[in-house]
Order: structure tokens, then sequence, then C-alpha cells
């Protein structure tokens, strides 16, 4: 895979794309990039300084899944691949949360 590690506080997500539309639509590829819920996803990576000026760190690792601020993060998409990203930074990670 393209990412092996990220700098400082980075945290990288892989955040969780429709592959349907509401009504039950599948969609496009270029239309499922705009359809990325912004909000939620798996954490990818995590730099090794994140959280380091928190007294206790959070309990949240990769594969872990999690709500992030979406005005805080870049959108990536490496080249060659069909798979987007979101870097951002440690504090926009707000909340883990399990699958029901």
């Amino acid at each position: 895979m393209f990412l092996e590690k990220t700098l400082a506080e980075r945290v990288i997500i892989k955040p969780l794309v429709a592959k349907k539309s509401k009504g039950g639509i599948i969609l496009s590829q270029d239309e499922r990039s705009q359809a990325i819920n912004a909000d939620r996803g798996e954490v990818f990576l995590i730099g090794p300084m994140a959280w380091y000026d928190l007294p206790e760190k959070p309990d949240i690792k990769v594969g872990d899944k999690v709500y992030y601020s979406k005005y805080g993060a870049k959108t990536l998409k490496p080249e060659g691949s069909e798979d987007f990203f979101i870097i951002c930074n440690d504090k926009d990670i707000l909340v883990g949360y399990k699958d029901d």
C-alpha cells in the first residue's frame, strides 16, 4: 500500500463510502467520490505523536471506527487506487464507535 506511516499528530482514516444512493441506485465511481460519508470512517494509520499533549491517550487504534470533523480533514486518492483516504489532526477525531 502507498501509505506506510504518517507524520506527527496526523491520523489517516479510510472513510465509509456509499455504494448505493438512498433510493437504491448504484452510483458510478465519480458519484461515489462525492458520496463519501464525510464524518465516519476506520482508522488506517496513527502518527507517532498523536494525542501527545493529553494526560491520558484515548483508546483509539488502527482498525477502530471513528467519527471525525469533516471541516479539518483533507481527502486523498492515491494514484492507481480506487480507495479514498482522509488525513486529519488527532484533535479532529471526535469519538470512536462500534457497529451494532
